[in-house]
């Protein structure tokens, strides 16, 4: 089903399948219109159009250049873009006109790989990307444990890097237990690592004698002892420890604040890579009501043949409406820096990676490759998206053969199948993707993860980790992101970094893999847009199209590179409707 079929479809339709989807009763309360479609703007003949912007530079479309004086809104939709005195022309009584004094407008910047649920759930979390020692990261813990009930957990956000500390490494059990010798301590870093302190592996039963989980590491000292620090599956064994979600109420109210958030970047949608079924419910309740001030393109995780047939059985793909929509699956094949699935060995890292044979994680379902390619074939036979995560050169490897039999199969070429991450794709690799219409979502990982890279990696596999140069020349369709909370989720630090590859140390990575500002803000509009079915609707401001745009302090197609990522946001605007204001 297009989009627009999606949007024609009736509005009963998709509240049932939204609740099939999310494991919901349907209610006479769902199967309402929510409330963000019942009070479009714009309404009555003659009103003129909702909101102008004039007098500044409009880029409508980021890769053939088009651009603007000023734009016209009305009823959530571009009405027209062109100077300020055609433009102004479109006013009426109740229009709001807004003098951008030069400002730049670009079409809304689409996070193609953001989890904003699990960003929201992060937010009570403990800070530490201001830490620059591991001094600093015990005194956060500490104060936060000052603060807490003996034996309470204390948990950090996911959203920082070691390679930021005078030390470079992460702290160790050792570090923590001084503040915390009641406290268990959880410090996540990005998706795939965490460091915990002695109350922390005392719960979940971790000791010398605990074997590396299947897909894990526990990270051991020269007698043996674990370190605190897990990589991959290992954090598993702590997870199931750790204090139960907040209610239903609270969750909603923090990804609503959430949404604030990434609004206050600049961010009108984005890609939400790997749900379960209360997480969708939570979206959507927040949908229903007309709380949703992001779009979000829902993928449900899947790890066994099990899962996609629950998807199967719960909703048809592409069901929705233009601010949330259920689009596919999303699966885990290996693992990040410290775990992607590599042909050879990773360098040795004292207290970290001892193993001279080390050569990564890669995740399976139980029944290994069998399984994993009928996973694909039900999937791609009921029409589904399958994106799926990949970082190692060895894993792309395994996963672009698994798709060569699926597509030999049934076609994936109209799908958008995705490949996210890409970290150290071939050549090979690449033009294997573009024979079967694969697409690809790349992130600014390196800003954080950089200095792991070449650390872990070597310099040669870390310098050209994530190379969006070769990705685009291959001619793969492409969308930014982040991978927030992994790293922020600010979209002009990622696009100052496809620009200049610069980290977050100030080391360059790969220069010959950066690409031109256009081609970055490309990326993040009608790139992601085709990642998500949504070029007709979103990804650039032409007539007709929704009215999602960010306001800039200055146009980043024009200033120095090494600037973009300190623009600022002046306003952001979601399908007509002022969500963010500076």
């Amino acid at each position: 089903m297009c989009g627009s079929e999606a949007r024609e479809s009736s509005a009963v339709s998709r509240r049932t399948l939204f609740a099939a989807a999310a494991g919901l009763a349907v209610t006479p309360m769902m199967l309402g219109t929510p409330a963000n479609a019942a009070a479009q703007p714009g309404a009555g003949a003659g009103a003129g159009a909702d909101l102008i912007l004039h007098n500044g530079h409009v880029v409508t479309a980021a890769l053939h250049g088009r651009t603007a004086q000023a734009i016209a809104i009305r009823g959530g939709r571009v009405e027209a873009a062109g100077t300020s005195n055609q433009i102004l022309r479109l006013g009426g009584r109740h229009t709001r006109t807004v003098d951008l004094k030069g400002r730049a407008v670009l079409p809304g910047l689409i996070d193609s790989h953001l989890h904003q649920f699990t960003s929201a759930l992060d937010r009570p979390n403990v800070s530490l990307l201001e830490a620059r020692s591991i001094a600093d990261v015990v005194a956060a813990i500490g104060t936060r444990v000052a603060a807490s009930t003996s034996g309470a957990w204390v948990q950090a956000r996911s959203g920082w890097h070691e390679s930021l500390l005078a030390e470079g490494r992460l702290p160790a059990r050792a570090e923590l237990d001084p503040v915390s010798p009641e406290n268990p301590v959880f410090i996540p870093r990005g998706g795939h690592v965490a460091t915990v302190n002695s109350r922390a592996l005392e719960l979940a039963g971790i000791t010398r004698d605990t074997p590396d989980p299947t897909g894990g590491v526990i990270v051991r000292d020269a007698s043996g002892e674990p370190t605190g620090v897990l990589l991959e599956r290992a954090r598993s064994l702590v997870t199931p420890f750790l204090p139960a979600p907040p209610s239903a109420d609270q969750q909603r109210q923090q990804l609503r604040d959430q949404m604030a958030e990434h609004n206050a970047l600049g961010i009108t949608g984005v890609t939400e890579p790997g749900l379960d079924p209360s997480q969708i419910e939570i979206y959507t309740r927040l949908w229903h009501d007309g709380e949703m001030t992001t779009r979000a393109h829902l993928l449900w995780r899947i790890a066994a043949l099990a899962d996609v047939d629950a998807a199967v059985a719960a909703f048809k793909p592409r069901t929705g409406d233009d601010m949330l929509r259920f689009d596919g699956l999303k699966y885990l094949s290996d693992g990040g820096v410290e775990g992607g699935f590599l042909r050879d060995p990773y360098q040795l890292v004292p207290g970290e990676q001892t193993s001279p044979d080390y050569h990564g994680v890669q995740l399976l379902p139980p029944g290994g490759k069998d399984e994993l390619t009928e996973m694909y074939l039900r999937a791609a036979r009921h029409g589904f998206q399958v994106q799926t995560h990949v970082v190692g050169d060895a894993a792309m490897d395994f996963i672009v053969d698994v798709l060569a039999t699926v597509h030999r199969d049934t076609s994936l070429t109209h799908l958008r199948w995705v490949l996210m991450h890409l970290f150290l794709p071939s050549g090979p690799n690449l033009a294997h993707m573009r024979k079967m219409g694969l697409l690809a979502s790349v992130q600014d990982h390196p800003v954080l993860l950089g200095a792991n890279q070449v650390k872990w990696w070597g310099a040669e596999r870390g310098s050209r980790a994530v190379p969006i140069r070769d990705i685009l020349d291959a001619g793969l369709v492409a969308g930014g992101g982040t991978d927030a909370p992994v790293v922020p989720p600010s979209p002009l630090w990622s696009l100052g970094w496809m620009v200049t590859r610069e980290t977050l140390k100030g080391d360059v990575l790969g220069p010959e893999q950066a690409i031109t500002a256009r081609e970055a803000l490309h990326l993040y509009t009608l790139g992601s847009a085709q990642t998500q079915f949504a070029e007709h609707t979103l990804g650039t401001l032409d007539p007709g199209k929704l009215a999602d745009l960010v306001v800039l302090d200055a146009n980043p197609l024009t200033a120095d590179p090494g600037s973009i990522k300190d623009l600022a946001v002046q306003m952001t605007v979601v399908g007509g409707r002022v969500v963010h204001e500076a």
